[in-house]
Formats: structure tokens, C-alpha cells, sequence
């Protein structure tokens, strides 16, 4: 293992990281209740760019707990639904550092506005030169990933975890209820309530 890795071990497995000098190793013991989609992760991955963000998001689970909220557990799924998300690696192909950096700069802020010049700039990079790379490696728009994400979140969200729908709504950008029904209905085809009691 090395720093920016991320690993996940299936209970009663026994793992050894040999480490040479000081390293740090966040973790978390969880029991997921079979529900949803099923997801195929690699074991172990390097979290590349996204690395940071994961590691924030285990460090506010950390600090969260004990504290007898759902805090702890909401900063595990998402750090969770981030691994599972990471790009799978192409044979031959490498993607470009700037959209790599943008793609881990949307995913740890789709709680919050994000505009596109403040993406490019994450990302160290033009918002001409951004719009053309993340097209290019992507097949879409900045825009189109950020809402991309945001509903495919919110989609894990309402399916996976009891979180309210308002918590579930601000976690991913909407601090307007109504705008986040109008944008699963039309991103997602139901509402988000319709949604939870479809999963």
C-alpha cells in the first residue's frame, strides 16, 4: 500500500500493510444491509486525485463519532460511494492530470455551489482548455458531470441510507427542496420520494 490507496476487505479476511516509517491508515468496520444496485470494486486501488477528499471525509467520520448521530455513518457511505466511483484504469490510456483534478474537485464539493472557472482553476487550467480536455476525456460537459453526479449520488443516497430527503438534497447542491423534486424527475424519472419507496 502506498499513500492516495484505498483498500476494502471483506469481514474474516486477514490483511498485513508493511509500511516502511510512519504512515497513516484511516479505517473504518462497517456491515452493509444488502439493498440496491450491486456494485464490483477492486480490492485494493489507487484513489489518485480523489485521495484527499476520501481521506476528509473519513477524518469527519472520525471527529463525528461517538456521538449517538448519523454523521459518522453518512461520512463512511459517502466516502464509500467515492471509492466506488473512482474511474477504472484503461489499458494504455492516461488520463489528463487537469481533468483527473477536476473530477476530485467536483466530487468533494457536490454539497456546495461549483462553477465551472472555479473547477479550472482547481484543476490548473484555463475554463477554454478545461471545457475541451474534460469533453474530450469524457464525453460530456463540466456542467453535464456535475449534474451527473449530484443525481447519481442523490440516487444512492435515497436507495441506500435513511437520510431525510432535505439532508439528502443539500448533501448533493439543492438547498431548494422544490428545485431537487423537479431535478429527479427529470434526471432520475420519479420523485425523490418515489424514488426511496421504489428501492
Amino acid at each position: 500500500m502506498a499513500p492516495g490507496w484505498v483498500s476494502l476487505v471483506p469481514a474474516g479476511v486477514e490483511v498485513r500493510f508493511d509500511y516502511t516509517g510512519r504512515s497513516e491508515h484511516l479505517f473504518a468496520h462497517f456491515r452493509p444491509e444488502p439493498s440496491g444496485d450491486a456494485l464490483t470494486v477492486p480490492v485494493v486501488r489507487d484513489a489518485g486525485a480523489a485521495a484527499a477528499g476520501i481521506s476528509d471525509l473519513m477524518r469527519a467520520a472520525i471527529a463525528a463519532s461517538p456521538g449517538g448521530s448519523a454523521r459518522p455513518a453518512a461520512e463512511v457511505w459517502a466516502a464509500l460511494w467515492r471509492v466506488a466511483q473512482l474511474p477504472e484504469p484503461v489499458a494504455g490510456r492516461v488520463h489528463h492530470s487537469a481533468v483527473s483534478s477536476a473530477i476530485a474537485h467536483i466530487e468533494a464539493n457536490l454539497a456546495r455551489p461549483i462553477a465551472v472557472p472555479d473547477v479550472a482553476r482547481a484543476a490548473g487550467v484555463s475554463h477554454n482548455h478545461l471545457t475541451r480536455l474534460f469533453r474530450a476525456e469524457t464525453g460530456t460537459s463540466v456542467v453535464g458531470w456535475i449534474r451527473q453526479r449530484r443525481m447519481a449520488r442523490a440516487r444512492h443516497l435515497l436507495t441506500a441510507t435513511t437520510m431525510r430527503i432535505p439532508a439528502v438534497a443539500a448533501t448533493v447542491g439543492f438547498t431548494d427542496l422544490q428545485a431537487f423534486n423537479k431535478a429527479c424527475r427529470r434526471e432520475l424519472g420519479s420523485s425523490p420520494r418515489a424514488i426511496r419507496a421504489g428501492a
